[in-house]
């Protein structure tokens, strides 16, 4: 990696990090709160997400020259894990709406691309690769939306929306356009997150190609 990629990596690296572990310990505090596991007040809650916090910033000090070296290596179970994971985290911070999802998506693609960029491979393998993760980075953004968009149904002022287009007192129609429109939406939502990836992924790759000897170019497309 260059300088300003490694230099990238590592604030990624070392924001991320702390974050994931300062959300996941609030979140898992909360959780036990909620469902009566253990009765934690609101004060312990905060004490585990800054926990987190500090066990994140201390892994970071430990870790982060090794980790930035690793970044294009790791197992692909882990880097489905965090996606998962940050999948999660932007439909709660974004509300269920998807432009987090979308995002995080797009920066899939981008390290996809890098991936395979330093990894030498062909433009073939990329194409597979880019399309493997396109498709993943689409299902899960899809499966996330359609629950959102059925709960969304029940928001009075969709249901006030609906009963315009179709009529008041078509009530049973209305409940099945509903349930309709929010699989087109599901749909629509994943096409434009497989475009969104796989663009990045194209951006990310053809980037390294620019910056490469015209020989190696050639060797690669061997």
């Amino acid at each position: 990696m260059s300088r300003a990629e490694s230099t990238i990596v590592g604030l990624v690296i070392g924001i991320i990090c702390p974050l994931s572990l300062s959300v996941l310990w609030w979140w898992v505090a909360a959780a036990l709160t909620i469902y009566g596991v253990f009765s934690i007040p609101e004060s312990g809650i905060a004490t585990a997400a800054f926990t987190g916090l500090g066990l994140g910033i201390a892994l970071d000090i430990l870790g982060l020259k090794n980790w930035i070296a690793r970044f294009y290596s790791l197992d692909v179970k882990l880097t489905v894990l965090a996606y998962l994971f940050w999948s999660v985290m932007a439909v709660a911070f974004f509300m269920g709406l998807p432009f987090g999802n979308i995002t995080l998506g797009a920066l899939a693609g981008l390290y996809v691309g890098r991936k395979q960029y330093h990894a030498g491979a062909s433009r073939d393998l990329f194409a597979r690769s880019a399309r493997h993760v396109s498709l993943f980075t689409a299902l899960v953004t899809g499966a996330e939306a359609l629950p959102i968009g059925v709960l969304a149904l029940d928001e009075q002022i969709i249901v006030a929306a609906l009963r315009a287009i179709v009529g008041p007192d078509q009530f049973v129609t209305t409940s099945l356009m509903g349930v309709g429109l929010v699989g087109v939406g599901c749909l629509a939502l994943m096409v434009v997150q497989f475009w969104c990836t796989k663009t990045a992924a194209a951006l990310a790759f053809r980037l390294g190609k620019r910056d490469r000897h015209p020989s190696s170019f050639a060797a690669t497309d061997k």
